[in-house]
């Protein structure tokens, strides 16, 4: 028998993990789970056993660490990390990049205090996103879209984030989906907006989510034919079955169904986090086309 916060059971059983008996790790428990700790519910509660299985909830479950919401995923101990470690273990020790030495079917990057001059580092990374995505059956037509999305989120970090030097870029292939994580602690989308004339009076972080992935839209201005960082995303997930999952203060934004687009974005309120982050998840239901 549990308690029940948010939609979300805390289940007073061991804590010793069985990965058989888990639950997935996914945005739905992440969302339970951190409104249950602001609002001071789960101190001394049990939390019951998960298992990570996809790349975003990870990571989205480290950025409530660095604000001290969540622990960090190696230190929760209801989290069994599964094939997830190598990689949590890497951003842990403050690695700058680091790849699944045996696959290469995983990896991340960290952005810098200040853009590189050097485009070698990024656009080996971005290749070998791009082979992971060929990898779990995607045409390479669509890998390549996905790696020029992925570079425009990377941008973004730089652009808009005044925080480049907490940025993290981040990657995985399993068989028929392709996933990818774009995240920073900077001000958010909100503040962000809010920097530029056009949106002084702008007062909540849904409609900053919503007006950020609007093309055209920008703090620049509606004059600065800016704000088309978005685009190569959708135009990448084109006919394509995937789930988008925009979080910036105190909501998410999701989008999903076969090619998804802004106009079936479902922005919720959720439990306030630092900075952006973007979780993309891609799945091939055609198979394996590398053409």
């Amino acid at each position: 028998m549990g308690w029940r916060f948010g939609g979300f059971f805390l289940w007073s059983a061991s804590i010793n993990m069985d990965t058989h008996r888990a639950s997935p790790l996914d945005f739905t428990a992440l969302d339970g789970l951190a409104f249950a700790a602001e609002r001071g519910r789960l101190n001394g509660r049990p939390v019951p056993r998960l298992i990570a299985h996809q790349l975003g909830p990870v990571l989205e479950l480290a950025q409530f660490a660095a604000s001290g919401l969540l622990p960090n995923p190696s230190n929760a101990p209801w989290l069994a990390l599964n094939g997830f470690s190598p990689m949590v273990q890497a951003l842990i020790d403050g690695k700058e990049r680091w790849h699944c030495p045996e696959s290469r079917l995983s990896g991340f990057l960290r952005t810098r205090a200040l853009l590189p001059n050097d485009e070698s580092e990024w656009t080996a990374f971005c290749l070998m996103a791009q082979q992971a995505a060929i990898a779990a059956g995607f045409h390479r037509r669509v890998a390549a879209q996905l790696a020029a999305a992925l570079g425009e989120l990377h941008s973004n970090v730089y652009e808009h984030s005044n925080a480049s030097d907490t940025g993290i870029v981040a990657f995985r292939s399993s068989p028929a989906q392709f996933e990818f994580v774009v995240s920073d602690l900077g001000i958010g989308v909100l503040n962000s907006l809010r920097s530029g004339t056009d949106y002084l009076s702008l007062n909540d972080h849904g409609e900053a989510l919503r007006l950020t992935l609007t093309d055209g839209v920008s703090r620049f201005g509606a004059n600065s034919d800016r704000g088309r960082g978005f685009r190569p995303l959708f135009i990448g997930l084109a006919n394509l079955n995937g789930t988008l999952r925009f979080r910036s203060g105190d909501h998410a934004l999701v989008i999903d169904g076969r090619t998804p687009s802004l106009m079936t974005a479902r922005p919720v309120q959720r439990a306030a986090i630092s900075g952006f982050l973007t979780s993309v998840l891609c799945k091939n239901t055609i198979g394996s086309t590398h053409g």
